[in-house]
């Protein structure tokens, strides 16, 4: 399934899989959160170059999906990302919704809903 692809390439900062995995129209909307709180929408060559500063910010991160719901070119999933910051080894979780619309077998619409646990 797509969106485990995504989840996977965006764990081991696999930059070209993940932009293989995206429509060449796609936006990638961050909601407001305790990390971004303005919030987020990316098209792809910024959604690139994100997923590279991500890499130099972030030592490792993992994602547990914890449900996945598709409907059509729908797909719904509830997961938890945990990072661990590169600079001060400070560890991140965040229990996240995502939303995702499909295209042409590709990420076309993707938005997080992301709700950090107490930063430290």
């Amino acid at each position: 399934m797509i969106l485990h692809d995504f989840f996977a390439a965006a764990a081991r900062f696999d930059e070209p899989a993940l932009a293989n995995l995206l429509h060449p129209d796609a936006r990638i909307s961050e909601l407001p959160n305790a990390i971004n709180r303005q919030g987020t929408e990316r098209d792809l060559a910024q959604a690139r170059e994100a997923f590279a500063r991500g890499k130099g910010l972030l030592s490792d991160q993992r994602y547990d999906v914890h449900e996945v719901l598709e409907s059509g070119d729908r797909i719904a999933a509830r997961a938890t990302w945990h990072g661990t910051m590169a600079a001060t080894g400070q560890e991140l979780t965040a229990h996240i919704a995502t939303f995702t619309q499909v295209r042409d077998g590709r990420i076309f619409r993707h938005a997080t809903y992301d709700c950090y646990e107490p930063l430290s």
